[in-house]
């Protein structure tokens, strides 16, 4: 045992007593001992920081063996050429049967008989500083692509030797595969991981923080069912199969595709174009991948209709009841009011300020500007506001009030995340409430139905 790692180890040398007879024997019987000897080693090393000690997925080993499987077939092709007549030829072919038995076991799984799969898979561990265990899930997967290189490179082999034509039995092994290893080990340079890649990429843009929130929950997702970070390794089949994944309903999620298309895939995509446009990744796997929805049954329109507009305005001016807040019961007063006359999204209202409420040439209107909150265009705009609503007192609350918000008291925030406004609260109340109201169409937005009806009536 080297000096340096006899204590790890725990001994100076290690002595094993063979039954064999003879010294052909013993090359045979000594393998297992040597193939635990080395992964003790390597152990070792591992503990002394001198590997690092990393564990594989199935892509990276599928490439490695596929680079074993080339060298493989590169010797063979030396060695056809040194071929001496018909003697060697069939001595070679006997070998073959013997190597793809032994490569069937190693698929099977099978521990005996599979020396040689064993000597390819500890010199592949030892070059790559790979951590994988024997009787772990990476070990077997390891061991089954060993098995299936050697299976398809005895093939390859017998056909030539007999005179056959060649054929690909195993795709794993196909020149496509390489060309994409090659397309991978050139994107590997960049070295950026997916999350990375987002948060990079929403610090150049700077969405709403509540839109950064659900981006980053989308991000998560796609990363957790990858079962890695690496942006590199990142294919159009990788996200097919989310996106399938997303679509199934066996799966749990049993998504709509306009929610897959315009909201999971929409940030993943936005992240790789941007990494691609800034030189951080080669490729974008997501360029192509889109889903086509069937068109869904629309019964009827997506605003309030008469009937539920009046109902919540009715309710809006009957005095409130239960235990609310001064600030909710304008909210609930108001908002319904503002949503009906300006059109604006319902968050656009909640976040107004008493010094939004402006009068402007002689017009009175509120100004909804991102200093109050988020916006969806970034700008500030002023909206006139209908008479009918200056008449009700919507101003004259706004200028009892003078300053701040005024269907919050930021007195009360509880300290939450800017993704998660006070404001947004608001609207989320005044949902619950309008459902309890009995407008409770699942094709109708209890708040955003005011802008559609708005839209219509305009």
């Amino acid at each position: 045992m080297p000096a340096a790692y006899r204590k790890a180890f725990g001994k100076t040398e290690v002595r094993k007593t063979l039954k064999a007879r003879n010294v052909s024997d013993a090359s045979v019987e000594i393998l297992p001992h040597l193939r635990e000897y080395k992964v003790r080693l390597r152990r070792c090393k591992i503990a002394l920081g001198e590997l690092s000690g990393k564990t594989p997925n199935l892509q990276q080993i599928e490439t490695v063996v596929r680079q074993w499987f080339a060298a493989r077939q590169e010797r063979f092709e030396r060695y056809e050429k040194s071929q001496k007549g018909e003697e060697e030829r069939s001595h070679r072919l006997q070998e073959l049967d013997e190597y793809e038995l032994e490569a069937r076991a190693a698929i099977r799984g099978d521990r005996s008989e599979t020396w040689t799969t064993n000597w390819i898979i500890d010199e592949i561990v030892s070059q790559k500083d790979w951590a994988v265990e024997e009787g772990s899930s990476e070990f077997a997967s390891l061991r089954r692509a060993v098995g299936r290189g050697q299976l398809e490179a005895s093939r390859r082999e017998r056909e030539d030797l007999e005179g056959l034509p060649r054929r690909n039995s195993d795709s794993t092994f196909a020149s496509e595969a390489y060309t994409l290893d090659a397309q991978r080990a050139e994107q590997e340079q960049y070295g950026s991981s997916i999350t990375e890649l987002f948060e990079d990429y929403v610090a150049e843009r700077k969405p709403a923080p509540a839109t950064v929130k659900s981006y980053r929950q989308k991000i998560n997702a796609f990363v957790a069912y990858l079962g890695h970070d690496e942006a590199s390794n990142v294919t159009a089949k990788d996200v097919v199969a989310w996106k399938d994944h997303l679509l199934s309903t066996s799966s749990g999620k049993g998504l709509s595709a306009k929610t897959v298309n315009d909201t999971y895939l929409a940030i993943v995509r936005s992240t790789f174009r941007w990494g691609q446009e800034n030189e951080r990744v080669k490729l974008n796997p997501t360029k192509n991948v889109k889903v086509r929805p069937r068109r869904a049954l629309v019964t009827r329109s997506k605003g309030l209709n008469d009937e539920e507009a009046n109902r919540i305005l009715a309710a809006a001016i009957r005095p409130a009841s239960g235990r609310l807040s001064q600030e909710r019961r304008l909210a609930q007063r108001w908002v319904p009011w503002l949503c009906a006359y300006t059109g604006a999204r319902v968050n656009e209202i909640t976040q107004l300020r008493a010094e939004d409420v402006q009068e402007v040439d002689g017009v009175w209107g509120i100004t909804i500007t991102p200093d109050a909150g988020s916006t969806k265009n970034y700008r500030a705009r002023f909206v006139p506001l209908h008479s009918d609503l200056v008449e009700q007192g919507f101003v004259d609350v706004a200028q009892q009030k003078g300053l701040g918000p005024l269907f919050y008291d930021p007195e009360r925030y509880r300290g939450g995340s800017d993704a998660n406004p006070q404001s947004k609260k608001v609207g989320e109340f005044l949902a619950r409430w309008v459902r309890e109201l009995g407008v409770d169409h699942p094709q109708v937005q209890p708040n955003h139905g005011w802008r559609h009806r708005f839209k219509t009536n305009a």
